[in-house]
C-alpha cells in the first residue's frame, strides 16, 4: 500500500486534480452502502463501490483524476483489509 500511494501521488500533471466536491471518487469520506452491506456483506459492499468508482477488470483502470481524493483510496484500502 505504500508504494500504491506513492505511486498515486506521482500520477501525471496533465491528469486533472477536481475539487473534492467535484472529485467522482471522493475517497476521503468513503463508507460502503449499507443495504449492499446487508444484502452482500461488507467485503462485497467494499468492492462494489470500488467497480463503480474506478470501472470494472474487465474495461481496465484508467485514473481520471488525481489528488487527495484519489490518494484517499490508499487509507479505504488500509481501513477495509484490516476488517475484512
Amino acid at each position: 500500500l505504500v508504494e500504491l500511494r506513492q505511486c498515486l501521488e506521482a500520477l501525471p500533471t496533465d491528469i486533472p486534480v477536481p475539487r473534492a466536491m467535484e472529485s467522482k471518487y471522493k475517497f476521503s469520506d468513503f463508507s460502503p452502502d449499507a443495504e449492499w452491506a446487508a444484502d452482500i456483506g461488507e467485503a462485497g459492499a467494499v468492492n462494489r463501490e470500488l467497480e463503480i468508482r474506478f470501472g470494472n477488470r474487465v474495461d481496465g483502470l484508467k485514473l481520471i483524476e488525481r489528488g487527495p481524493e484519489t490518494e484517499a483510496m490508499v487509507d479505504v484500502l488500509e481501513t477495509w483489509i484490516k476488517k475484512c
